[in-house]
């Protein structure tokens, strides 16, 4: 893997090359976020992921590392810079793949009715092949995005035994 130029969250708006998708999801903003933290479960909802793995035994944090394997993408070391129910954000800090030379995510959830509303933004900066790549890439990336959205929810709607829920807290 190569190292990239890490990003703040601000960057991530302002990027040169930005994706941007919304969605509802009929799970409230807990329960999503408990999905994010899981990552062992990504590669179920996530299209094109088919592995994802805290690099830390204790999980995800702020600073903390999870890589990823994404088919035809290759892989990626990403550290967050949010972790909150609120909140799940990361910069790419390494990576398999030359397309790029900075990226980052910003997922957003806010509560709407009973679910969550889920506002998702995707920059990049665009290295080598992925510059002339980038209006096609953004495109697929949406309609990637929007799947993965619609995998969640409907992952999100299995009965509540599922792994998303947070475990019991002690107070011993």
């Amino acid at each position: 893997m190569r190292d990239l130029t890490p990003c703040d969250l601000d960057w991530i708006d302002r990027a040169p090359s930005v994706v941007r998708v919304s969605a509802h999801l009929a799970a409230p903003p807990a329960r999503v976020f408990a999905a994010f933290a899981d990552a062992a479960s990504w590669p179920r909802w996530f299209p094109l992921m088919t592995a994802a793995r805290w690099l830390d035994p204790a999980g995800g944090g702020v600073g903390r590392e999870r890589e990823v394997t994404l088919r035809a993408f290759g892989t990626f070391r990403e550290r967050f810079l949010a972790f909150e129910p609120g909140r799940f954000a990361f910069t790419v800090v390494a990576s398999s793949s030359a397309m790029m030379r900075r990226f980052g995510e910003d997922y957003r959830l806010t509560a709407d009715g009973a679910g969550t509303r889920f506002d998702w933004t995707m920059g990049a900066e665009p290295a080598g092949l992925g510059r002339p790549l980038a209006p096609g890439l953004r495109l697929f990336m949406r309609r990637v995005l929007t799947r993965a959205a619609r995998n969640l929810d409907r992952e999100l709607r299995q009965p509540q035994t599922s792994t998303y829920e947070k475990p019991a807290t002690s107070s011993k």
